[in-house]
């Protein structure tokens, strides 16, 4: 509700895309951009707001899987 809120306050148009899920994922990741970063060839990741390389914690579910974007906290 308060997304839907300020997306009408700033006339942007409410749309839903429940089944499309890249869709979901670029506007998370363009939403968080300054908190996310991109894998490396390397299976390292790089921060993009402040470049610097960054890991993924070995007990996290995502470190056997290495997402080519993440967001973190």
């Amino acid at each position: 509700d308060q997304l839907e809120g300020l997306l009408e306050r700033v006339e942007i148009e409410v749309m839903s895309s429940p089944g499309d899920l890249e869709a979901i994922r670029k506007a998370i990741t363009s939403g968080y951009f300054p908190i996310c970063a991109r894998l490396q060839r390397n299976g390292s990741y790089t921060t993009k707001k402040h470049p610097q390389t960054v890991h993924i914690h070995l007990s996290s579910g995502l470190a056997q899987v290495l997402p080519r974007w993440v967001v973190y906290h």
